[in-house]
């Protein structure tokens, strides 16, 4: 074996064990990617990224994805209120988003104050419909779907607890100015997006206000006003009124929130 063909070998072991090496980390680094997403329920490969990405791109005209959490979320919200119907729920929150869309459309809130709102989310409104006034701008939201709606998270904070629920939203949504001339948005373009809206039920009214809640349902007495220092309380201490149902006649649910959920599309209203 001459001297040439031994250089060649030592080159050629030189070169393979660095490959070996690299081919050994990435089987690896695979083996660990494929455990995680077993674990997580995720999928990492790069097709699905791609794929992602052109769905991100196309987000505009698909339905957006939610974050359903029903299976966790809903048997902890039976355990703390057996009586809580999600099938009946869902129906309210979403007529609450057409109607708060229908608000500012329409720039009247008389319709979104017979539902069971607080009065912080009217005035929210109230102030949206002002400040279009101002700019003398009008907003449609048209051919309205909304395609689903999950339960997305469940907490306990200030007195309160809070469900909220996300619904993926479709429409065409556009402005114009009081010539009828589009200033943004698109006639024929439908829009795809995410409203998150939150029911809240207050358990403790001196948390709720000492945390700067004055505004949910549960914290006055329905007859005469006085504040409320508990859930647990059968009566008024200041009028006597009694409660029948304390979840229904001063604790109950109320919709305290709705916004459209963060996304790189830019929204009008």
């Amino acid at each position: 074996m001459d001297g040439n063909t031994i250089g060649l070998i030592i080159a050629g072991v030189l070169f393979a064990a660095p490959v070996a090496i690299i081919v050994g980390v990435v089987l690896v680094i695979r083996r660990k990617i494929k455990r995680f997403e077993k674990d997580s329920g995720l999928d990492l490969s790069m097709g699905n990224f791609i794929r992602d990405l052109k769905e991100a791109d196309s987000s505009d005209s698909n339905p957006a994805s939610l974050n359903g959490m029903d299976k966790i979320y809903l048997p902890k919200i039976h355990e703390e209120f057996p009586d809580f119907q999600l099938a009946s729920v869902i129906p309210q929150v979403e007529t609450v988003i057409k109607e708060y869309l229908n608000s500012i459309e329409n720039k009247d809130t008389s319709s979104l104050k017979k539902l069971t709102i607080s009065p912080s989310l009217v005035d929210r409104v109230e102030s949206i419909i002002e400040d279009l006034r101002s700019r003398e701008l009008s907003v449609y939201y048209d051919n309205v779907v909304i395609h689903r709606t999950v339960i997305s998270e469940y907490v306990h904070e200030n007195g309160m607890v809070i469900i909220r629920f996300q619904s993926a939203v479709g429409y065409l949504n556009f402005s114009q100015d009081e010539k009828g001339k589009l200033v943004s948005g698109s006639k024929e373009k439908t829009r795809e997006t995410v409203y998150v809206v939150s029911y809240a039920r207050v358990l403790d009214s001196e948390l709720a206000r000492q945390a700067g809640v004055t505004d949910v349902m549960g914290l006055n007495c329905p007859n005469c006003g006085a504040p409320l220092s508990s859930s647990s309380a059968d009566k008024c201490l200041f009028c006597g009124t009694p409660f029948r149902n304390m979840s229904q006649d001063v604790f109950g649910w109320s919709f305290t929130d709705i916004k459209e959920k963060n996304r790189m599309t830019k929204k009008l209203y």
